[in-house]
């Protein structure tokens, strides 16, 4: 009876050890979402389709990089994070400035750096995200 009981409890801890993860892990959101300009930007370009379930395979802090896990995500525009939508020239150089940090870690800080390593990736020339209006 004991040995019965005893691996009834391993049962259910390992059991546990894979399923109670579960409860809290994220998952990202399902089909595209489109990155557009802020409000009050006029865009030069079309709005980038943009799918998460590609990306599942990245660690979602890559993109989030102040999200801690538990909060609501932020959006990338909101205050403190890349909220500069006008820039003048010398602030067309900052992370801050949305543009830039959306550029920057796509382009070059991701779809750029697997394309050199000879990875499969995404679009790495302007009209492959920005499609033609």
């Amino acid at each position: 009876m004991k040995r019965s009981w005893l691996v009834g409890v391993m049962a259910a801890l390992v059991a546990g050890l894979f399923l109670i993860p579960n409860l809290w892990a994220v998952d990202a959101p399902k089909g595209d979402i489109m990155l557009k300009a802020p409000a009050g930007v006029k865009a030069k370009k079309a709005p980038v389709k943009f799918s998460h379930t590609g990306h599942a395979a990245f660690d979602c802090t890559k993109c989030h990089h102040t999200w801690d896990g538990k909060a609501a995500i932020k959006k990338c525009t909101d205050a403190g994070c890349h909220d500069i939508y006008k820039a003048k020239e010398k602030q067309k150089k900052d992370i801050k400035y949305y543009y830039k940090a959306y550029h920057d870690m796509c382009m070059k800080g991701c779809h750029t750096d697997l394309k050199k390593a000879g990875k499969k990736t995404g679009p790495t020339a302007c009209n492959g995200c920005h499609p033609k209006k």
